[in-house]
């Protein structure tokens, strides 16, 4: 994607990144730089007495009740309001972005925070998640130059799912490895030719999830330092045993998540890829309760005893930098610790809190097995790609989808393949130089 502003040399490589690109924002704004006399601004009291709150939650029927008893309570305890500002969740970035830009962005935010790094107007919030107990190495990984610009709300991680009531007959257990892995699915596969072993995300918009394969054959895919691996002796092991499984008829060509979670919901599938929502997802798709009842997390396999990753997944909360900005850390550290807030958000959205103590504090998720476990075997093993932290987010996933699609596909062999991706990775890196 082009961007045809120009930057402003005196930005670091977090500037002005390819995701005001991606949004066209900054060219429909006139803007050359990211600079206005608001962004930023340290000025103005830390405390106000009516806090904006920028976010999709309240527009969804899922989550909007518990929302609203949670904006209910904080309100109640503290004798300030909270006023809400609504948007669609596929319209949050460039909601966000243009209120930044305007110097508007002043409160409370959830959504796309990435592409508001560029603007200056985040508040570091590693003061809030000081006090949470937290996955230390999963948080580490979502900081950006030693600034954490949200508190997590939710963080997880996409991970192996089965269904419990039939993967230990096939040997498909915690601790595996992938050669472990591939004859379990072989098993699965001469049993029942119909079933599909492993419903593994094989068509965009989600083909982002070989990245975590690429991590666990000892690929960085993009270093701390922005410089792409992709194509290296790792990356290429990785996709050509991704490929193997498809062509072997042990994942199935064209399948997305959402694809994904309806062939597992129907029990067309024993495994697949997902967040900790999984359980959830198989009522919502039609399952039955008593599949709902056995879905099980498993350990992502190993290859050649290198750890395995999951790829990060979860929700959380940032705030302006400046004007109000205690009050906003006050809702947020709420939102974030108090447990009857948490305690709404589970009940009502089945969300867990990402605060291990929290958690320990809701009587109904100590004794929800599902979440347990996955907190342990796919939350624990989670990281977060650098690209998590930048505007172009989306654009890397996007493109790294793309590239492996196209291998998937046969369009290109698995090394040819990925050299035309690290050139076009190397070029979006290039913009965040």
């Amino acid at each position: 994607m082009s961007h045809s502003s120009v930057p402003d040399p005196s930005m670091s490589r977090r500037g002005l990144l390819a995701g005001f690109g991606a949004l066209g924002l900054l060219g429909a704004l006139g803007a050359t730089g990211c600079s206005t006399g608001t962004t930023g601004s340290t000025s103005g009291s830390a405390e106000t007495d009516t806090l904006k709150f920028y976010g999709n939650a309240l527009g969804e029927a899922a989550q909007k009740p518990a929302w609203e008893a949670i904006i209910d309570g904080w309100e109640k305890k503290t004798g300030k309001k909270v006023k809400p500002v609504i948007y669609p969740y596929d319209q949050a970035a460039t909601q966000l972005a243009l209120a930044a830009r305007s110097g508007d962005f002043e409160g409370v935010g959830q959504g796309t925070w990435q592409v508001l790094i560029p603007t200056g107007v985040l508040a570091d919030m590693s003061d809030v998640v000081a006090g949470m107990s937290l996955p230390k190495k999963l948080i580490d990984s979502l900081r950006v130059d030693g600034k954490l610009y949200f508190a997590p709300l939710n963080a997880s991680g996409i991970g192996l799912v089965g269904d419990g009531r039939v993967t230990h007959e096939f040997g498909l257990k915690n601790g595996m490895t992938v050669e472990e892995f591939a004859s379990s699915l072989e098993r699965i596969k001469k049993q029942d030719k119909k079933l599909i072993p492993y419903a593994a995300v094989t068509k965009n918009p989600d083909l982002k999830d070989a990245v975590h394969w690429m991590w666990g054959w000892g690929s960085e895919v993009v270093t701390s330092d922005l410089e792409c691996t992709i194509g290296d002796a790792e990356s290429v092991a990785a996709m050509k045993w991704y490929k193997q499984l498809q062509d072997s008829g042990l994942t199935k060509a064209g399948v997305a998540r959402s694809d994904a979670r309806i062939l597992f919901a129907r029990g067309q599938a024993v495994l697949y890829d997902d967040a900790p929502l999984a359980n959830s997802f198989v009522k919502t798709n039609g399952g039955p309760a008593a599949l709902a009842a056995a879905v099980q997390p498993l350990t992502r396999p190993t290859y050649r005893g290198n750890e395995s990753f999951n790829r990060y997944w979860g929700n959380g909360l940032f705030c302006s930098t400046g004007k109000g900005e205690q009050t906003s850390k006050d809702f947020i550290t709420y939102v974030c610790t108090d447990v009857t807030a948490a305690g709404e958000l589970y009940r009502q959205a089945a969300l867990a809190p990402a605060d291990d103590r929290v958690a320990g504090k809701i009587p109904a998720l100590g004794k929800d097995t599902f979440q347990k476990q996955f907190r342990s075997r796919i939350t624990e093993h989670s990281r977060a790609a650098v690209w998590d932290g930048l505007a172009s987010q989306a654009q890397f996933d996007t493109t790294i989808g793309e590239g492996v699609a196209s291998i998937l596909a046969g369009q290109s062999s698995v090394q040819s393949g990925l050299n035309a991706l690290k050139k076009k990775i190397d070029d979006i890196l290039e913009q965040e130089k």
